[in-house]
């Protein structure tokens, strides 16, 4: 089973909770999250680029607001 970005997103705010709340022995796993969110966002951009349209980050940062 595939993760979705806003899954991955949520999770990675999760472990930096635990992080915050239990210690750095965990920030590995905050680390990985973080890690793989980057990667994915920079492969949407990527893709997007490649076939002229906007980058995905700049679509949920604008329908964010």
């Amino acid at each position: 089973m595939s993760l979705t970005l806003e899954q991955l997103e949520e999770e990675r705010r999760i472990a930096a909770l635990v992080v915050r709340h239990c210690g750095e022995k965990y920030f590995p796993l905050f680390d990985r999250f973080d890690q793989e969110v980057q990667q994915r966002r920079s492969n949407s951009d990527r893709i997007a680029a490649a076939l002229g349209g906007a980058p995905e980050s700049s679509r949920r940062t604008s329908s964010r607001n």
